[in-house]
């Protein structure tokens, strides 16, 4: 390796990694390990910005590359790692024993997610996959609450277990069918049967990621079970992750992705459909947002499906402008949370009088995710949508509408309950400096990107022009 600095981001979190561990091996104190995580979260962010323009292939060329693609989506992992972080100022839903640790677990899933979106060889892109979901599995289990905790990462880990176990047979008849693991080599050897059988069974552990249908169960079981701050890492970060691998897998199919895209359009529409549907009916915040990121995982395969530039691009756009949106959502979580506990839908009433700015964060989030400017939901749909009528599938745009607008009856409903229904007896909210900062820092981004949507655009476009 002659070009160490193509690792600055992942020597940043590589660097949080071990402080944090060391923190926990001192015994400091939950303050003491938290600033210190924040410290290095933001380092990470910013030596992720600094790195947008590198690119090289550290190893043996086309084991691990370093390009446009790979350093926007690592940009998007660090911040939704250091939103996390700063959520879990509180932490008053973690397990009091595992409050100094827990921020290790960010580290390595965090490092496991970087070294995934810069795999392109499978060997390497499956161990980056594991590894990102080790401290995954582990953050889902520390709910102070053991029940809930044992319950999330149960379901969490015997799903990744089976998609892992089945993406692994996957690649094995991938390279039954190529004699080779370089995922260029495979894009360029044509789509026999039996590699567009491997790809198939490969994206089993990738839609698992996503959280797209059939495989999707788990999300909302684990976004309640989780504390708070480790939901919103995995609603996140792992998002991220998962579009840069998913982008990975399908450019194996080369010139003949029409059994891919059959399959795809099949999953996206399932994916809309049962998350926005099931979202209707749920009183527990936590999990309707479980269900809402089935739906939007059917929004983004709209844009993969396409196989485009056009396609992939607004894929990215979605999934980076999604991290603001969803980190304000799980702010307000973990901000109105009483000794852990899950918030309803109920206890939202009055919020817009009990703290004005968690009130706003809170409509931000709901019309962001719904779609409604200024936001860049708007943005991102019409991107998506616009890659698929290129296409030619104007039906399915059709489908994503109807499901858009079911979808913005329970929005709505949340930010019905906020504004429009009394406080009560339920006090007034004071917001710690920290998640003051981050909910103005959210606020702007969202809105920002939303009135001005170019330069995260002009990032996507690169990236996406770098892989197809």
């Amino acid at each position: 390796m002659n070009q160490p600095e193509l690792f600055c981001p992942e020597f940043a979190l590589l660097l949080g990694a071990l402080l944090s561990f060391a923190c926990a091996a001192i015994g400091t104190t939950t303050r003491t390990a938290w600033l210190v995580s924040l410290a290095c979260a933001l380092i990470a962010v910013g030596t992720s910005a600094l790195a947008l323009p590198y690119q090289g292939q550290p190893f043996e060329a086309g084991i691990y590359t370093v390009d446009a693609f790979s350093q926007v989506l690592k940009l998007g992992i660090s911040v939704a790692l250091a939103f996390a972080i700063a959520i879990a100022e509180r932490q008053d839903s973690t397990r009091a024993s595992a409050r100094t640790e827990v921020h290790f677990f960010f580290y390595i899933s965090a490092l496991g997610m970087m070294m995934l979106v810069s795999a392109t060889e499978l060997l390497t892109l499956y161990i980056a996959l594991e590894l990102s979901a080790y401290g995954l599995y582990i953050l889902a289990a520390l709910h102070r609450h053991e029940r809930l905790g044992s319950e999330a990462a149960a379901k969490y880990i015997l799903f990744g277990a089976a998609a892992s176990a089945i993406s692994l047979y996957g690649i094995s008849l991938i390279y039954g069918a190529t004699q080779t693991t370089y995922i260029a080599e495979i894009a360029a050897s044509g789509g026999s049967p039996l590699l567009i059988a491997g790809i198939v069974l490969t994206l089993a552990g990738v839609l698992y990621k996503l959280a797209a249908f059939p495989v999707h169960a788990w999300a909302p079981d684990t976004y309640q079970g989780a504390p708070h701050e480790a939901s919103s890492y995995l609603a996140t970060a792992s998002k991220v992750a998962a579009v840069g691998l998913l982008l990975r897998v399908l450019s194996m199919a080369g010139s003949n992705p029409d059994h891919l895209r059959t399959i795809l359009i099949v999953v996206a529409v399932l994916s809309m459909s049962v998350g926005n549907l099931s979202a209707l009916f749920q009183k527990d915040f936590k999990r309707l947002l479980g269900f809402s990121a089935v739906a939007h995982a059917g929004y983004l395969l709209l844009g993969l499906l396409t196989f485009s530039k056009l396609g992939a691009a607004a894929a990215i756009f979605y999934v980076l402008t999604y991290v603001p949106i969803v980190v304000c959502a799980f702010l307000v979580i973990a901000a109105i949370s009483q000794n852990g506990a899950n918030p309803s839908i109920a206890s939202l009433a009055g919020l817009y009088k009990r703290s004005p700015l968690l009130g706003l964060v809170l409509l931000v989030a709901m019309f962001g995710l719904a779609g409604i400017p200024p936001t860049p939901g708007l943005a991102g749909k019409w991107f998506l949508f616009s890659a698929v009528i290129e296409d030619g599938h104007i039906w399915l745009v059709l489908v994503a509408a109807v499901n858009a607008t079911i979808s913005l009856y329970y929005y709505l409903l949340v930010v019905k309950e906020a504004y429009l229904t009394p406080p009560g007896d339920r006090a007034d909210i004071k917001l710690s400096p920290t998640y003051s900062v981050v909910a103005f820092v959210a606020i702007a981004i969202v809105t920002f990107t939303g009135f001005y949507p170019a330069p995260v655009w002009s990032m996507a476009s690169s990236a996406a022009s770098v892989l197809l």
